[in-house]
């Protein structure tokens, strides 16, 4: 697992990569997931993780994104045009803005034994 759910977040606008901590510890992605995604504004996304890891590359708004490690560990970034969240399978979150997101979402390949869709956990951020 990671050691902080800062290493989620790449600054790809500000010239940052996916660090390598978490690099080796992602499966291949799945480029038939990939699709671009609006979220129309104030819609609540639930806390929730994936046995597969999940990509968000937005390119419209300034979300809020909670993230929770395993561990506990938790961080709440708010993000720009540019900014891309990684989530290691595992790694709770959600997503949310008074205004619509646009963002490119994509995912790695599953696992054979991978559930699917968001499994949900009890909440722990503020709304």
């Amino acid at each position: 697992m990671i050691s902080s759910p800062d290493l989620c977040i790449v600054r790809m606008r500000a010239g940052e990569q996916v660090p390598s901590e978490l690099a080796v510890l992602l499966d291949p992605v799945d480029m038939s997931s990939m699709h671009e995604y609006v979220l129309p504004a104030n819609v609540q996304v639930e806390l929730h993780y994936h046995d597969h890891d999940e990509y968000w590359l937005f390119t419209e708004g300034h979300p809020t994104v909670p993230l929770r490690l395993p561990d506990g560990a938790t961080g709440v970034y708010r993000l720009a045009p540019g900014d891309m969240v990684v989530t290691l399978r595992g790694v709770e979150h959600t997503l949310s803005a008074d205004h619509a997101l646009r963002y490119f979402q994509f995912s790695s390949t599953h696992r054979s034994n991978a559930r699917s869709g968001h499994l949900i956990c009890p909440p722990v951020f503020a709304s």
